[in-house]
């Protein structure tokens, strides 16, 4: 695919605003990505082919638990792994850096990214009932324990 993941800067807020406006009922307001960007516990990447945006990924991490806030791929470039290939660099990058815990919430009925989720070794541990105050639509509570799995930095990776 000869995409690139890198760090998101400022200057890219325009491209990540526009998949972010494509990707949610109640999209992320810019100052929420400024805000993530300048914060000491938040990674924020940002996935291109040459100078196209296809996707990103938000997290915080504290300690050796992270949390995915944010991600989201084109439309245009959905079902092409690009969402596979930011987790599976995330995971790796943290791993390395002793984080051993990885929350998310999703949508309920987003099967296609929960699925997503199962095939890296997340597990449902919980319900936010009502988190999604647009749509009244619950939240799945995702978490993949290291220590659980036993995984080791080689294996991480979608399971088959």
């Amino acid at each position: 695919m000869n995409e690139a993941i890198r760090e998101m800067s400022l200057d890219d807020l325009d491209d990540v605003m526009e998949i972010e406006k494509k990707s949610f009922v109640s999209p992320w307001t810019k100052r929420f990505f400024e805000e993530a960007l300048i914060s000491p516990i938040s990674l924020s990447l940002l996935m291109k082919k040459g100078t196209e945006a296809l996707g990103y990924i938000i997290l915080y991490s504290v300690a050796d638990e992270a949390h995915i806030l944010n991600i989201a791929v084109h439309p245009s470039h959905r079902g092409k792994g690009c969402a596979s290939n930011l987790i599976q660099y995330v995971l790796s990058y943290f791993e390395r850096k002793g984080v051993h815990e990885f929350f998310l919430e999703v949508r309920e009925g987003n099967m296609a990214a929960i699925r997503l989720y199962q095939r890296f070794g997340f597990e449902k541990i919980g319900k936010r009932k009502k988190y999604y105050a647009e749509t009244n639509e619950d939240a799945l509570v995702m978490c993949l324990s290291v220590h659980q799995f036993g995984v080791e930095s080689s294996e991480f990776g979608i399971k088959q």
